[in-house]
């Protein structure tokens, strides 16, 4: 079959739990744990191959198109392999159990890995993790390292890296190190320098290199100057080829996008970056979700996106060696929370005053059906169903984004279970009912897709957007 290799190769060990994970671009991808099965036994098991057949066939809905640069760049051909047997070990490995970092990034979306790793003593977790991981790691001839933090504060991985031992020829094995470049000087490089007998990428990733803009949105009080030392000593490395691949990053937000240019420029030519990679915010830092919203100056909705589209228009951006990881992609973030949570609460009081909901619901169901389903189990939709379960009858509650199984006695699934169905499905979401709507008809459903908005008596923007 021929199927994205990060299905195949990828593999991350994610926390002190065990947690295996196949592919960080894509949802819902734990695929097992390995302090309770064999790798061969996760490689092998139903949701990796669930994933790998609707992968196989061309099936991306569950993938974080955002956060995958081959699709974000039409570049999935460059990533597809072919492949006839799954081996029992990857041939990738990602450590990044640790949880530990010397920074608290205000865009960082692991602390609440870094904050379970402070407050839990995972000693006897980590030690049969790491039984487990040298019976694995001869055979992996990838090992890349981050700690899900900072490599060189993760004691426990640096100590793998530093006594791993493939069996593989030396020329045949790659390393790549993720690092915030805050403690890759001399001293800590002899930790690891082993490592250089292989192919070695080292990606190290910088914020800014204004130093108030650095301190804020790395969260140190580290000066600049100590990045800058520390990135032209791993440029010496990349000079005498015991670096073979230097790429610099940074994540595009608000407070940074303005420096862009200029930040590319010193990364290639006054830092030797083999590639640039200029990678946007995503939701998850520590602040909540009104200043995150406007962090992502990508949003179309964000005051400063048309100034951000003009300074991405710099010629520097299309040099082979940059990598903007979502292509010109918007972000699809929207309005405001606050503008949102008030279109929300005027949807509830028209809700809760109309007294012919159902009425206007019966001229848009399905005639030939009359099974009746929900789509999304937030405030709306657990409105409907509170006054209107009893008349209606919802079979089925349809979420991407929850954990639920069940709610009130419904059964809660996945949108891509719709196949085969036929009847009317009610979606309560705000926003996105277009998309929402063709996602379904693309799963398979046969009947109709209305959205509440329509059943109110008054527009409220951004709705059906």
């Amino acid at each position: 079959m021929k199927v994205c290799s990060r299905a195949i190769n990828f593999l991350q060990i994610m926390n002190a739990e065990g947690d295996v994970r196949i592919c960080s671009w894509r949802r819902n991808n734990i695929i097992g744990n390995l302090l309770k099965q064999d790798m061969s036994e996760i490689l092998h098991g139903e949701k990796a191959e669930a994933i790998r057949k609707s992968l196989s066939e061309g099936d991306y809905s569950h993938c974080d198109k955002d956060n995958c640069p081959y699709l974000a760049n039409g570049k999935m051909e460059e990533i597809l392999i072919d492949v006839e047997t799954i081996p029992d070990y990857p041939t990738e490995l990602h450590l990044g159990y640790e949880g530990v970092c010397n920074y608290s990034c205000t865009c960082c979306s692991s602390h609440q890995h870094m904050e379970d790793t402070r407050n839990h003593n995972y000693n006897i977790q980590y030690e049969e993790l790491e039984k487990r991981l040298e019976k694995i790691m001869p055979h992996v001839r990838t090992l890349a390292a981050n700690g899900r933090g900072e490599l060189f504060a993760s004691k426990r991985i640096l100590k793998l890296l530093q006594t791993w031992k493939p069996l593989a020829p030396a020329e045949e094995i790659q390393v790549v190190l993720e690092t915030n470049g805050s403690m890759f000087d001399e001293m800590h490089w002899k930790q690891i320098e082993n490592l250089g007998q292989y192919h070695l990428s080292v990606e190290i990733t910088v914020m800014s290199f204004n130093e108030r803009i650095y301190q804020h949105l790395s969260g140190t009080k580290l000066p600049i100057k100590k990045i800058e030392d520390n990135l032209l000593f791993v440029k010496g490395l990349r000079e005498k080829g015991i670096i073979n691949r230097f790429e610099l990053a940074t994540v595009l937000q608000e407070e940074n996008f303005r420096e862009m240019p200029e930040f590319t420029r010193r990364c290639i030519e006054e830092f030797g970056a083999d590639r640039v990679r200029i990678r946007p915010i995503f939701p998850g830092g520590i602040y909540n979700k009104h200043i995150q919203w406007f962090m992502d100056v990508r949003n179309t909705e964000h005051p400063y996106y048309l100034q951000y589209k003009e300074i991405m228009k710099h010629p520097i951006f299309q040099d082979p060696k940059v990598l903007l990881w979502s292509g010109d992609m918007s972000s699809s973030l929207g309005q405001h929370p606050g503008v949102k949570a008030e279109h929300i609460q005027r949807a509830v009081e028209l809700i809760l005053s109309d007294s012919k909901i159902i009425e206007k619901l019966d001229k848009n169901r399905n005639e030939t059906c009359s099974d009746m389903f929900l789509y999304g189990i937030g405030t709306l939709g657990k409105l409907m169903i509170r006054l209107y379960q009893k008349q209606l009858q919802f079979k089925t509650i349809f979420d991407e984004f929850t954990y639920l199984k069940k709610w009130e006695d419904i059964a809660v699934k996945r949108p891509d279970s719709v196949s085969g169905l036929s009847g009317t499905i009610l979606v309560t979401t705000y926003g996105k009912f277009d998309f929402i709507s063709q996602k379904l008809k693309k799963a398979g459903f046969l009947g109709n897709v209305i959205c509440v908005y329509d059943l109110l008596e008054e527009e409220i923007k951004c709705g059906k957007s």
